[in-house]
């Protein structure tokens, strides 16, 4: 709603700017007739700029004819809707055809000063609207930075779930294949006790598969567009849905946490939690987080955590943790069984 009012504002005060010129440095009064006219041209060329979203091209070459007419009933007058129409050309287009096109607008109006004067005014006039062109090209070039951005961690996030789903069902498939396998022969052997033992692992590997399947399908249904820490909650809930009791600690206020930091602690109570789910054996976690000058957070289990080499999930949380200031340690408790995440990660404003 805000960025309609700023829209219609920049529309109206152009519009106003426009039909509001006059010829610099003329104090004769113009005939009647050439007044209206040039005015009429002037809230022409303002009015039209509500169609620019729709039509750049279309509303520059409005603006630059109503220009054109005003200028030549009144004189060279400010060049403002032709701007406010350049920049809009050059923003919608990135590449070179856009700004290319705003180009040949700041040449019309240059060719329309000079012809009917005074030259002078023709230099002041190209340098405002090569800067409303280059703020143009400038912004549409960050959103193009900024989508790219988008695209490649949507590509990355992509490629993650994609692994987890083959690890998950790949090995889990893998280990239920050759337990049946192994029972076939059992059984045609007549040795009971082995084809039981061989049906419980199919049991056991199966009802990981599917707790783990049931995770990630969780996190892909609560995962949000910009994760914060009041996300928590429905991240929990899909870790409970998949079997995993998680008790969340909240000591402090989370509505200051910067947004890098704050989705920075999100991925990695995320990461924390698919590591319990896969590889503590635990079925209860606990997730506390703390917020002072820092964000403090910490995700234990009970399981069979034990030193192990470091995988490609506790680095992708060291960088991520990297990325804001903070670090991380990944180990086993001190205080009994099971595996500890935890990290510190600086919010970055004056406590005084």
């Amino acid at each position: 709603m805000t960025s309609v009012w700023v829209d219609r504002t920049l529309v109206v005060a152009a519009t106003v700017l426009q039909v509001a010129s006059v010829r610099p440095g003329s104090a004769a009064e113009p005939d009647m007739v050439l007044t209206t006219v040039g005015s009429l041209a002037g809230l022409a060329g303002g009015l039209v700029l509500w169609f620019r979203h729709r039509a750049p091209l279309a509303v520059l070459a409005g603006t630059l004819l109503a220009y054109v007419v005003q200028a030549a009933m009144l004189g060279p007058v400010l060049p403002v809707a032709v701007a406010v129409g350049s920049y809009t050309v050059a923003r919608r287009d990135a590449s070179w055809r856009g700004a290319g096109t705003a180009v040949l607008g700041v040449l019309v109006v240059t060719v329309t000063v000079v012809v009917i004067g005074p030259a002078a005014l023709a230099p002041t006039y190209a340098a405002v609207l090569l800067v409303a062109v280059l703020a143009g090209a400038l912004a549409a070039g960050r959103e193009v930075r900024l989508a790219a951005t988008t695209r490649a961690a949507v590509l990355e996030e992509r490629l993650r779930i994609a692994r987890d789903l083959h690890d998950v069902v790949g090995h889990g498939m893998g280990a239920i294949t050759v337990q049946a396998g192994a029972g076939r022969m059992a059984l045609d052997a007549g040795a009971d006790a082995d084809v039981r033992r061989a049906l419980v692992t199919i049991e056991q590997a199966g009802r990981r598969v599917l707790r783990e399947v049931r995770w990630l399908v969780g996190v892909l249904r609560e995962r949000p567009e910009r994760a914060t820490l009041g996300d928590l909650a429905a991240l929990a809930d899909a870790a409970r849905g998949a079997g995993l009791a998680v008790d969340v600690t909240i000591d402090g206020t989370l509505d200051e946490v910067p947004a890098a930091t704050a989705e920075a602690a999100y991925r990695i109570v995320q990461e924390s939690l698919t590591n319990v789910l896969r590889h503590s054996g635990s079925d209860h976690a606990q997730v506390r987080i703390g917020t002072d000058d820092a964000v403090t957070l910490s995700v234990l289990d009970d399981g069979a955590g034990t030193a192990a080499a470091e995988g490609n999930g506790i680095r992708g949380m060291r960088e991520r943790a990297a990325a804001v200031g903070g670090d991380l340690r990944a180990g086993p408790r001190a205080d009994g069984p099971g595996w500890e995440i935890t990290t510190r990660l600086p919010i970055g404003r004056d406590r005084r």
